[in-house]
């Protein structure tokens, strides 16, 4: 089963993700804050990390620097309404892989997750 790994400080925001995640058969863990976030990512590997810019005690700009700097490569999604282009140019040059804009669209949610790991609709 494909892991992902939700960082995002607003609970209704990590609960949302993690439903669309688990409805497509993927295990999800969660990270209140960038933090937790980096202790996950040593912990264990993800085949998909979403990641929010805006959070307490260590945002996710300063996630990807952090990252960067220990030249660490991880398959990761940036989930925020706060993307400007300049902040796109930034965070690419630091890794990221994809973007979604909140409020996102639940058929490119899914588009963009399928480019890290297969999707698997459960059967109605």
């Amino acid at each position: 089963m494909a892991q992902a790994l939700i960082i995002e400080d607003d609970e209704a925001t990590r609960i949302v993700l993690r439903k669309m995640l688990e409805r497509v058969k993927i295990d999800v863990e969660e990270a209140v804050n960038g933090m937790d976030g980096l202790l996950a990512l040593k912990r264990k590997k993800f085949d998909v990390v979403l990641l929010d810019i805006s959070m307490p005690k260590m945002n996710g700009e300063q996630v990807m620097n952090v990252l960067h700097k220990r030249n660490e490569s991880h398959p990761i999604i940036v989930v925020s309404a706060y993307l400007t282009k300049e902040r796109i140019m930034k965070l690419m040059q630091l890794g990221v892989k994809e973007f979604i804009h909140k409020p996102f669209n639940i058929e490119k949610f899914y588009q963009t997750i399928n480019k890290f790991c297969p999707i698997q609709f459960e059967q109605v």
